[in-house]
């Protein structure tokens, strides 16, 4: 039932527009009528006076005022006037029988009074003496309303029907318009029913104008685009989880299944079974702690604990830990003792390790690893730089993609499930900072962080 009495944008619009454009044009038609009202009455006032001074001019001039003498006075034919003697008895009238000889006789001692423009009984009409040579003479000039406006009645109605089928005809042209221009609206709401997980593929086609509707459209299929993106990396991820959790599963599976078999009573089967299955858990653990840690990153719900410290004692304690267990390799770093960063310690430690243990998965022995630290262009600036393997030109975009492996091969030797660098790129961004690397295959990596100065 409501969608049934639902008024569409294209409909509000016109039927508003149409209104506005009623409203306007009834407006003006009502200013026309008025105005051009005004403007005729006063152009016959001025006529009658115009008239007024005609006769008394040609009066003064005559030397006898008398019917045959005023018969030959030439005035416009559709004023009516009528000249009066000195006892307000008619001398003339040029046309005795108009019905306006009846207002002007009847009671004419109380209209002779009244001197100038007067407006009365139908008529528009001036009443002044004039005194010729020492007589009094009393002129009347006179128009009928209907004579003034017999030319102008039907202006009213002109206009009020030009403002109706100017109405319907901007309502018309209207729709068309409205519809044409909120097409691309109407593409949005086909396309947006059709897209689903199976068909992101889709687009507005938009060959308007540049305007705000091509802005909408445009914004649209960039939202789609990133929802394709988005979504087949939801894909990607929730297969390479599976790839990774199905190895260490596999293979806990076999050696399960090995020693139910046989490998119980075997001392060294169960031995290097159980050492294999806890390998595989640990494994599995870290991999799933990695996923939970960036899932709250994804979901806004990771928690910092910033505060401040100095970047050298971080990049010592770092660099200390590091080669304690990698002691054949060479690995310095080089910082000002004054610099100071705001952010949470742990999490910053944390992306350090990453870049450093895959500098030296990376590097052969004594590959040479160097950690810098310096304030730079407001900024302090962290970079691991190191001498090995180098990343491939066309995959250096991607290796802060999660699961992204450069070479699945050399991966399989040197471990990792390829969640690394997106674990230390989401912990930078948390900082408000920025992560960039470089590098050229066989030359070795530099990755740089950049972090605001508290």
């Amino acid at each position: 039932m409501l969608s049934s009495r639902r008024l569409s944008i294209s409909r509000r619009l016109t039927l508003t527009y149409s209104l506005i454009l009623f409203s306007i044009l009834l407006v003006f038609t009502i200013l026309t009528v008025f105005g051009t009202s005004y403007y005729i009455m006063e152009f016959n006032e001025y006529e009658l006076e115009a008239s007024f001074n005609t006769i008394s001019d040609y009066i003064s001039n005559t030397q006898s005022i008398n019917r045959i003498s005023l018969e030959n006075l030439n005035l416009s034919y559709s004023v009516l006037y009528s000249i009066f003697d000195s006892d307000k008895q008619l001398i003339y009238s040029n046309k005795p029988d108009m019905p306006f000889m009846e207002v002007v006789t009847k009671g004419k001692f109380e209209i002779f009074r009244d001197v100038g423009i007067k407006r009365r009984m139908g008529i528009v009409y001036t009443n002044k003496p004039v005194d010729i040579r020492g007589t009094v003479y009393y002129i009347q000039t006179a128009k009928g309303f209907e004579d003034i406006f017999q030319h102008t009645d039907i202006l009213p109605r002109m206009l009020f029907l030009t403002t109706i089928l100017g109405t319907v005809v901007s309502y018309i042209s209207g729709s068309i318009l409205s519809r044409r221009l909120l097409k691309p609206i109407h593409d949005i709401t086909r396309t947006a029913k059709e897209i689903t997980s199976k068909n992101l593929d889709k687009r507005i086609p938009f060959d308007g104008p540049d305007d705000e509707l091509k802005d909408l459209a445009n914004t649209f299929n960039s939202m789609i685009g990133r929802l394709e993106t988005d979504f087949e990396r939801q894909r990607r991820f929730v297969s390479d989880v599976s790839h990774e959790l199905r190895t260490p599963l596999s293979i806990i599976h076999g050696h399960v299944n090995m020693l139910g078999r046989w490998g119980k009573n075997d001392q060294q089967v169960l031995e290097k079974s159980l050492k294999t299955i806890k390998t595989e858990t640990d494994n599995m653990n870290r991999l799933i702690e990695n996923m939970l840690y960036l899932a709250k990153g994804d979901s806004n719900v990771l928690t910092l604990q910033k505060e401040e410290f100095s970047l050298s004692m971080l990049l010592h304690e770092v660099v200390e830990e590091t080669l304690l267990a990698n002691s054949q390799f060479s690995i310095e770093y080089s910082c000002g003792d004054e610099l100071v960063i705001n952010g949470d310690y742990t999490a910053l430690k944390q992306v350090l390790r990453i870049l450093m243990d895959n500098s030296i998965k990376f590097s052969n022995p004594p590959g040479e690893i160097h950690i810098l630290g310096k304030a730079e262009e407001g900024k302090v600036l962290v970079k691991v730089s190191d001498k090995g393997m180098g990343i491939p030109k066309e995959a250096l975009p991607y290796i802060f993609d999660r699961f992204y492996r450069v070479d699945e091969s050399r991966n399989k030797a040197t471990g990792g499930s390829g969640l690394g660098l997106a674990i230390a790129k989401q912990i930078v961004q948390s900082h408000n900072g920025t992560i960039i690397a470089e590098s050229e295959e066989g030359k070795g990596t530099s990755i740089a962080i950049y972090l605001p100065i508290p």
